[in-house]
C-alpha cells in the first residue's frame, strides 16, 4: 500500500509532544523560564495574601479579646 507523502504539510492540531516548525530549543527554554518565573510570582503573591489575611484575623481576635477584657460590669 502505497502513501503519498508530503514533506510542507503542517497538520492545523498543535502536537504537544513537539515544538512547533522553526522553533529551536534555546526559544523553548526560554519560554519555559518565562512562564516558570511568572508561576514562582503568583505563588508568592498568593501566600503573601494568605499571611496578610491570617495577621488581620490574629489582630482583630486579639483586640476582641483585649476588649472584653477591659470591660466593667458595675
Amino acid at each position: 500500500m502505497e502513501r503519498d507523502f508530503n514533506n510542507g504539510y503542517v497538520p492545523s492540531f498543535m502536537d504537544y509532544n513537539m515544538p512547533p516548525p522553526g522553533m529551536d530549543m534555546n526559544e523553548m527554554m526560554l519560554q519555559y523560564e518565562q512562564a516558570y518565573s511568572y508561576y514562582r510570582y503568583l505563588c508568592m503573591q498568593m501566600d503573601y495574601k494568605i499571611k496578610c489575611k491570617e495577621y488581620e484575623k490574629l489582630c482583630s481576635s486579639s483586640s476582641n479579646s483585649n476588649e472584653r477584657s477591659n470591660r466593667r460590669v458595675e
